[in-house]
């Protein structure tokens, strides 16, 4: 399977070299979580160079100023969300009977409502879960307690590092990492509108949406 061309890589400004990594890409921006709660929504258009790291051709303060967003704002995806009751509990069982594998893209939010991050993707008896610093969290459903406009858990950092896994391993399912790259596409995406003139490497579409 072909890798996304940004999904997962660090991030660097023009004068600072590690704000964060990318955890979504989408046909016209990418999102970056950096270390201190911080997310970027940056266009694809202010990428200057892709290698082993993103290079944004801005200077820190710029992408601050206009590229910071709420890190708990919803995230962009190609996907629609069933949940028709944001503001609302209800336990985990009734959840799946009406809205089954819908928890994609949720916030996860600790016990003590502290922020976890946000579920990547969903299995049979797992959540997958992208955070602060490159932290991937593979986390039983077992141990979710209720579901709303976030997930909770029933438990508390330190003893959610138990279930960190290598944010590159494989998903639960076995699936490379990188399948992830695409949940973002729209089904009739055909390749990004132009692609950027001042990296030498090749864009790599999306399995199934190469350009016509």
């Amino acid at each position: 399977m072909t890798s996304g061309r940004y999904f997962n890589k660090g991030v660097k400004s023009l004068d600072s070299p590690d704000i964060g990594h990318v955890i979504r890409e989408t046909p016209d921006k990418i999102v970056v979580f950096g270390g201190k709660y911080e997310r970027y929504d940056i266009p694809i258009s202010k990428i200057q160079q892709v290698g082993a790291n993103v290079l944004i051709g801005l200077t820190l303060k710029d992408i601050i100023d206009k590229y910071k967003v709420n890190r708990e704002d919803p995230l962009p995806t190609s996907r629609k969300d069933p949940w028709t009751s944001p503001s609302g509990r209800i336990d985990l069982g009734t959840y799946e009977k009406q809205y089954p594998k819908s928890l994609f893209n949720k916030g996860v939010r600790a016990k003590n409502e502290d922020h976890v991050g946000y579920i990547m993707r969903e299995t049979d008896d797992k959540i997958v879960v992208f955070g602060d610093r490159g932290y991937r969290y593979d986390i039983p459903k077992s141990l979710i307690i209720a579901v709303g406009r976030n997930v909770i858990l029933d438990i508390d950092f330190p003893e959610m590092f138990k279930y960190e896994v290598d944010r590159s391993a494989p998903l639960p399912t076995g699936e490379p990492i990188d399948k992830l790259a695409y949940e973002a596409y729209p089904e009739d995406y055909h390749g990004p509108k132009e692609e950027n003139k001042q990296s030498s490497e090749k864009f790599v579409y999306p399995k199934g949406k190469e350009q016509k």
